[in-house]
């Protein structure tokens, strides 16, 4: 699980709401470089929009990644809006998700390797079933599970 002795890890990330502004949450599962699964996050949104569940998704998963001493991290989810406005390939016409892209955008900056890319939603259940568990978390209340 390292490069040198620098810890790597690969994040999942889903956001999910009931109804488009509804009830929201977040979900993050860190992996071993191996595939294996180290911890799950999940995070009550309160009243949001899905983009805005995505976005505050991936931002919950970086956050984690660095509270746990991650510095390599390879990103996947499945919403092509988040990851090609985070990547700069689309434009962001909303300030609050502009505001969050770039909120993402220097969390980046606290890892030494980075890549994110898209990945069809079936591969993404993991992910999913933490944002949709998140639903039912009070706005702010964040959940983890640990495998090791």
């Amino acid at each position: 699980m390292s490069r040198g002795n620098q810890r790597s890890c690969i994040l999942e990330f889903d956001g999910a709401s009931i109804g488009n502004p509804g009830p929201a949450g977040a979900g993050a599962i860190l992996y071993a470089e191996d595939g294996r699964p180290l911890y799950r996050f999940r995070e009550g949104l309160g009243y949001q929009t899905n983009n805005v569940a995505e976005y505050r998704a991936l931002i919950l998963g970086l956050k984690q990644a660095i509270n746990k001493g991650f510095k390599n991290i390879s990103v996947q989810g499945d919403s092509n809006l988040v990851i090609n406005q985070f990547l700069g390939s689309w434009k962001i016409n909303n300030q609050y998700l502009w505001n969050l892209c770039n909120e993402a955008l220097q969390l980046k900056e606290s890892f030494h390797s980075f890549s994110i890319q898209h990945i069809p939603r079936e591969f993404n259940t993991g992910a999913d079933a933490q944002a949709n568990r998140a639903i039912n978390l009070r706005e702010g209340q964040v959940e983890e599970d640990a495998y090791c």
